[in-house]
């Protein structure tokens, strides 16, 4: 494989390397490792391509950068999978994880075109719409296949909630969408598809980049934060929305936004979508992850209630709605 990708590429590739689950090389200029790649979606990846290097070019965040072969392919094959090598720089960044994301959404302010294959801005109500309908198909399908399975089985008995709870959300985003208090800020910049915090102040990987409204990314990072730490995440949360805001103040309208998405259940239907492809061992341990999120569900909606509170704003002078489970 290695000799293949050399003369494919014209790179070095010397020792072979493991790390979170990719396979790659040591290089003379950074890693190089081997990235799942999906033909139809090769526009996206081609407009992902674009990005990062432009993203690289700023010299600020650090992002891999896809290569392309001999022949002007961003993919080769193996095993016959298709895979894109992707090039990792050797330098880190030190810099706090607001400044972090305010730099990254800057950079994406300034991109001199504006994406198609991979933008999400102000598509919100249409996709979440969307993944509803076909879960509702799902649970027609599903309500009458028999033998029924455990994980099947806690689908359909909690579906109902899921279908109501995101219902509350695309209506508080409709409602958002008709507040005209938005900023500068507010356009459309560089994100990525499921923010977590241990992805801030480190590498981007381009696969992962959508193009979005900032609050996609704010919202996501509170959430992975509220679902992992409860009450003990706030000082933390606030702390990165202080660093962020000193770069890029959040409009009433980006506040409305971030609640909207916090609402809307994302992480349950990104763990139903994972038992879609899973084999039974994998089910099982979804089940169990499914059945964790449901339990911690009460206490998300509680810190929901109490969100703008907790983070130090005035939403009743702002006239931010809160829902009231």
């Amino acid at each position: 494989m290695r000799d293949q990708l050399q003369q494919e590429y014209q790179v070095y590739l010397g020792k072979e390397i493991h790390d979170n689950g990719l396979y790659g090389f040591e290089g003379n200029d950074g890693h190089y490792f081997l990235i799942p790649y999906e033909e139809e979606l090769d526009e996206e990846a081609y407009e992902q391509r674009s990005i990062s290097e432009y993203i690289r070019n700023q010299d600020t965040v650090q992002i891999g950068m896809p290569l392309f072969t001999r022949e002007g392919k961003l993919y080769t094959q193996k095993d016959n999978q298709s895979y894109m090598l992707v090039q990792v720089p050797w330098t880190s960044s030190e810099v706090s994880k607001g400044q972090w994301l305010a730099t990254l959404h800057d950079i994406g302010n300034r991109y001199p075109y504006q994406p198609q294959q991979i933008s999400r801005y102000g598509q919100w109500k249409s996709l979440w719409e969307s993944k509803v309908d076909a879960w509702f198909e799902q649970y027609k399908i599903q309500w009458n296949e028999r033998p029924c399975s455990s994980m099947r089985r806690l689908f359909i008995e909690t579906f109902p909630y899921l279908e109501g709870i995101s219902e509350n959300a695309i209506q508080y985003l409709q409602e958002s969408e008709q507040d005209w208090r938005y900023e500068q800020n507010d356009q459309g910049t560089f994100t990525l598809k499921r923010l977590h915090p241990s992805m801030m102040s480190q590498m981007i990987w381009p696969h992962t980049l959508v193009y979005d409204h900032p609050a996609r990314d704010l919202a996501e990072w509170i959430r992975y934060s509220l679902l992992n730490q409860g009450t003990n995440a706030y000082p933390a949360i606030r702390t990165m929305l202080d660093e962020y805001e000193r770069n890029r103040p959040l409009s009433v309208f980006s506040w409305r936004l971030i609640y909207a998405r916090l609402i809307y259940p994302v992480h349950l239907y990104d763990v139903l979508e994972q038992t879609l492809q899973a084999g039974e061992g994998e089910q099982n341990k979804l089940e169990k992850e499914y059945r964790s999120l449901l339990q911690q569900q009460g206490q998300y909606e509680k810190q929901l209630k109490e969100f703008f509170d907790a983070v130090h704003m005035d939403y009743k002078r702002l006239r931010i709605p809160i829902l009231d489970w």
